[in-house]
């Protein structure tokens, strides 16, 4: 019996230690808060994803079902003494084995950055994302601004990157137009809960640098309106109690960075075309004439914008974590003209002062496109 007990302490000595050696080995790091996101809905995994030797690895057999590959042992096979797996996906049979570097599909060797491991953590058998997504015809995109791994068949990325660069480059045509922004947010910690609103409304002519807006502000019961006008090198502000006007005389440069910073539409770069591309699907829409992309992303100036947004309100970014988000994007059919953007997301906050949630949607219109109006300050105002 003690020789028994000895064996024992011995080999689950050995199993730790060699647990040890290879996580320590391949710089295995658990990423519970990296998303995976294929077809634009977000997926929820029982085993926690991890990153080995700087690439993402994910649980076996629960990301196979979801990129598609039935599941059962004909088309995921296991084989326990060579600790290898052999994927079958339609005309596609990937081949790879723990620890070798060396995988083949359809026969043909490939080198991949890190091998399949079985973590020790929880005897579960991991393979590269990025490889295994790829060799069954899917294009892969890493979003380091959400840490979500993007992925998507590629005939749907090509067709959405093409609706989207399409729509850039016609709205490089736009000069004048009309948008509408709705901003709703709710806030709850312990026992404070609040809700408040934006509503705003606006025309911009980017030929003649004019803008009006107007906006209504619902916080604590109360609403604050305000109407303003930049044109000719002058800012205007409308008192909404005394109904008087302010009126400003800005520099050329003052004047160029307020315009700017009030009339540009959602530019869409090179790096956010490619995470719409795989992390959006294409949504059946009611009306024949627009083209609606959805998916479970957020766009990195939004991102920008809202850890900018934290960062002036002072530390509260290190409390505030943004765990859901979603986007849905209107396009005209006809124009490519991007009509509408809807954006969700909620989260949680961690702070001295309790826990809590928050949650906000924004709602932006784009209307009137080249449309033949024309903004004209009142002539109280002047």
């Amino acid at each position: 019996m003690k020789k028994l007990g000895l064996c024992l302490t011995v080999f689950l000595f050995a199993v730790i230690a060699f647990a040890s050696v290879a996580n320590a080995a391949q710089n295995i790091t658990e990423t519970p808060d990296v998303k995976i996101i294929i077809d634009g809905e977000k997926g929820t995994y029982s085993d926690v994803t991890i990153i080995a030797d700087g690439r993402t690895l994910l649980p076996l057999r629960e990301v196979l079902t979801k990129l598609g590959v039935q599941n059962d042992d004909e088309h995921i096979i296991w084989d326990g003494a060579k600790r290898s797996v052999t994927v079958k996906k339609d005309d596609k049979v990937i081949y790879l084995e723990v620890g070798n570097t060396v995988a083949t599909v359809n026969g043909k060797e490939f080198t991949i950055d890190v091998p399949p491991i079985i973590y020790a953590k929880n005897n579960r058998t991991y393979i590269p994302a990025r490889f295994v997504a790829e060799s069954l015809g899917k294009e892969v995109v890493w979003d380091g601004d959400t840490r979500s791994v993007l992925i998507a068949d590629k005939e749907t990325y090509n067709q959405i990157k093409d609706i989207v660069t399409k729509s850039n480059e016609a709205m490089k045509n736009v000069k004048k137009y009309k948008f509408g922004m709705d901003i709703g947010v709710k806030v709850s910690q312990n026992a404070f809960s609040m809700e408040y609103g934006f509503d705003i409304d606006g025309e911009v002519d980017q030929v003649k640098k004019a803008v009006h807006m107007t906006s209504i502000i619902n916080m604590f019961g109360i609403k604050m309106e305000s109407e303003s006008y930049l044109k000719d090198g002058c800012s205007y502000t409308k008192n909404i109690e005394t109904g008087e006007w302010t009126k400003e005389e800005l520099s050329e440069s003052q004047y160029d960075q307020l315009f700017e910073s009030n009339s540009e539409l959602v530019n869409i770069s090179d790096a956010d075309v490619a995470k719409l591309s795989a992390g959006m699907a294409i949504q059946k829409s009611d009306n024949p004439d627009e083209i609606v992309i959805k998916g479970a992303i957020a766009l990195s100036d939004f991102m920008k914008g809202f850890n900018n947004g934290l960062n002036l309100a002072g530390n509260i970014d290190d409390g505030i974590s943004m765990d859901e988000f979603y986007m849905e994007m209107v396009f005209d059919k006809n124009t490519y003209y991007m009509k509408g953007i809807e954006i969700n997301l909620n989260g949680k906050i961690e702070e001295e002062t309790g826990k809590g949630q928050y949650s906000a949607k924004i709602d932006l219109d784009v209307s009137d496109f080249n449309g033949d109006f024309e903004i004209i300050v009142p002539q109280e105002a002047l």
